[in-house]
């Protein structure tokens, strides 16, 4: 980062003749020869453009906003095309299932001291006042300088003077230098750089280089929209998540310095396939041979096929997973391939059939199949997952592998538990961490033993991911070996949570764990928090009115829970919370029609099941239409009992025990309906059975098998 100023005017930028409209007004830059200004045109405000970030493709502009903000121009320079253009607008992720909307160059995702200061100025002190939203943040030096990647320089810094002033040499650096050399390994010398270059939720408040990353990182994985489904890159994710895929990764001597200078420069610049040695000489003595490009030609470099570019946001990136092109992805879900992004006069079948000629197809067919798993996941489609769940023990990348658990999450079934509960024992903490947030959905005594048990994982990330889902519990209730590590665990789950003080998502996540700790006073505060930071996030309403509904503060309730539905009206939960409310209240026809829209929205049990009771004194039709569809959503007991008993009320006697029979566990209730439709079909025999099983049956207490076996 530099100050604009009259130097950085006369050799960087043209002028900006044109007028933009963007989100329905219309800006323009002035440019005289001391200072540069944004124009909006409806108000006459002047912007100043006082910073500048970036510098290899694309140049964004900083100005001062009240509060100590400093805000991301809408207007960037793009430095290749020597064009202004409009930052909002090429941010957008597109594709098939993605479709974004921009966002209005004063959002707090464009404010620099929320979202991009961390890489782009060194030991930054961004302190921020959210009593009134506020900025205080100084740095020491603009851009990254030595102690971002050689850590704290306090003593190189003391040494060095001391020595130029009695005339000596220093008899050491005294600076860290992470690099094999120096005895440290793969992971430590790629974490020095993925401070910047990995799509990170940070965990902590403080990263020194030389520590492991997942002690102070998550790492956002394909699970998330800033990917194709295919997992190549869709928007802005830094390198680290793509390079985890790489096979060269393999290999223990294989790190990020292998390839580039500690600035990032690519080493083999001049010469770019000797980057692959010494693992494939071969193929790089025989490059054309390989790649069946002449030599000299851009198809005849390594990199040109295994780490094709792609754009977003008018900056390019490199593909860092190294794998070949897949063009039939392209077809499927528009990822990018290699070979269309040079011959782009043909079509991915043909790309593809010039690919199964010459070379083996079955890297194609793998690719294929994970994307096509990962996207039905990512869809909450389940009806595959007798194929998905096997396929998923099979070997695969930890990032692969669990941007596929994250992914777990969209839809529901017990048979996942088990799988989640053996990759709680892997030996990546990414792929630790993924599963047991997975668990929270399945738990049981088992599943909370297993959690209580990850509070004592050696990496940072995998504990607070565990406690994050058992937090609910009681330090008195959790075993005396483990107590400790919960504690402990609990108040680094609780510190990630403030990391980002100025994100609305810091403050709403804070309420759920005030939520789960049985702590609404605090929850209230923490998700009146969040909407002050961002008015429009509905789910945070949709909680403060479910809070206050326990609370018995039901006009607060209702309040919060329209003004969700107001905020972002295609989510089905403030419906469907809503009408169950209106139900309490005795308003049965509100309550139907925000039930009505819950399901259109969603395919939710509840809000069928409510429906039927709701329909069941005014059209039985009805009725029995939604207990069905409760049913079939989730053939769960309790929605089998309640269609099974509307059934036998009117008079279907045989499909009522049908239902019931297909129901694994049964209960007092279904025991004794379905004892009823057996005795009055006069299926006797079917009676006697079913009476053998209420004996045996652990789960009733002698007085319900008393009652039943009358």
């Amino acid at each position: 980062m530099m100050e604009v100023d009259k130097d950085f005017l006369t050799k960087n930028i043209q002028t900006c003749p044109d007028t933009f409209k963007i989100a329905g007004e219309y800006y323009s830059i002035t440019i005289d020869r001391m200072q540069a200004f944004m124009n909006e045109r409806s108000s006459g405000n002047n912007y100043p453009l006082e910073l500048v970030l970036g510098g290899k493709y694309v140049y964004y502009f900083l100005t001062p906003l009240d509060k100590g903000k400093w805000q991301t121009l809408p207007l960037g320079y793009d430095i290749k095309a020597k064009e202004w253009f409009d930052i909002t607008g090429s941010s957008m992720r597109v594709h098939q299932h993605h479709f974004d909307t921009s966002l209005h160059w004063k959002d707090r995702r464009y404010t620099f001291n929320t979202a991009c200061y961390d890489c782009h100025v060194s030991q930054i002190n961004n302190e921020y006042n959210l009593a009134n939203d506020s900025y205080n943040t100084t740095w020491l030096e603009p851009g990254i300088n030595c102690e971002t990647c050689h850590g704290p320089a306090e003593r190189h810094n003391t040494e060095f003077l001391k020595a130029a002033k009695t005339k000596t040499i220093p008899d050491s650096t005294y600076l860290q230098t992470f690099t094999r050399s120096r005895g440290y390994d793969r992971d430590i010398v790629d974490a020095s750089c993925l401070y910047c270059h990995a799509k990170s939720i940070r965990i902590t408040d403080r990263y020194i280089p030389g520590e492991d990353y997942f002690q102070h990182f998550d790492l956002i994985c394909a699970e998330n929209g800033d990917y194709y489904p295919d997992a190549r890159d869709l928007g802005e994710n830094y390198t680290f998540g793509t390079w985890l895929m790489s096979p060269c990764r393999d290999d223990e001597r294989m790190d990020c310095l292998h390839c580039h200078t500690s600035s990032g420069r690519f080493r083999q610049k001049n010469n770019p396939n000797t980057s692959c040695l010494p693992c494939h000489a071969d193929r790089v003595a025989n490059a054309s041979e390989h790649t069946q490009h002449p030599e000299g030609s851009l198809g005849n470099k390594c990199i040109a096929c295994h780490m094709p570019k792609t754009t977003f946001a008018r900056m390019d990136r490199s593909d860092h997973s190294m794998r070949p092109p897949v063009p039939m992805l392209t077809a499927s879900y528009d990822s990018p391939n290699a070979c269309n992004d040079c011959h782009t006069s043909k079509s991915p079948e043909w790309a593809d059939s010039f690919i199964r000629e010459h070379f083996s197809s079955e890297w194609q067919d793998a690719s294929i199949e994970y994307a096509n798993y990962l996207d039905q996941l990512r869809c909450g489609i389940d009806t595959k997952l007798d194929e998905i769940l096997p396929y998923m023990l099979k070997p695969m990348d930890d990032f692969s592998l669990a941007s596929m658990i994250r992914a777990l999450d969209n839809v529901y079934s017990e048979s996942i538990s088990t799988l989640l509960y053996h990759f709680l024992q892997h030996n990546s903490p990414l792929i630790r961490s993924s599963a047991a947030s997975g668990l929270g959905k399945y738990r049981d005594n088992a599943i909370d033993e297993a959690l209580i048990k990850a509070t004592q994982d050696s990496v940072r990330l995998v504990r607070i991911r565990a406690v994050a889902e058992i937090s609910d519990l009681k330090t008195e209730d959790i075993p005396e070996q483990y107590r400790l590590s919960f504690i402990k665990a609990l108040d680094e789950y609780k510190k990630s949570l403030t990391a980002y003080p100025a994100e609305e998502s810091s403050h709403f996540n804070l309420g759920q764990f005030h939520e789960m700790q049985s702590k609404p006073k605090a929850a209230i505060h923490a998700y009146k928090n969040a909407l002050r930071l961002r008015p429009e996030l509905s789910q945070a309403s949709n909680n403060l009115g479910m809070i206050y509904y326990e609370r018995g503060q039901i006009d607060s309730s209702l309040y919060f829970l329209q003004e969700a539905i107001k905020q972002k009206p295609i989510e089905a939960a403030p419906y469907q919370n809503l009408g169950l409310l209106y139900a309490e209240l005795a308003y049965t026809e509100e309550a139907i029609e925000n039930l009505h829209i819950a399901m259109k929205l969603s395919s939710s049990p509840i809000a069928a099941y409510n429906l039927a009771i709701l329909y069941n004194t005014i059209n039985t039709d009805s009725t029995l239409k939604y207990a069905k569809a409760a049913y079939e959503f989730t053939p769960s007991l309790k929605y089998a009992y309640t269609y099974a008993y509307y059934l036998s009320e009117q008079g279907q006697s045989n499909m009522a025990i049908k239902v019931l029979e297909e129901i694994d566990t049964q209960d007092f209730n279904s025991y004794y309906l379905l004892s009823l439709l057996y005795k009055n079909s006069g299926m006797q025999k079917e009676r006697e059975t079913l009476m053998k099983a209420i004996k045996k049956d652990k789960q009733l207490s002698e007085k319900e098998k008393g009652l039943l076996l009358r």
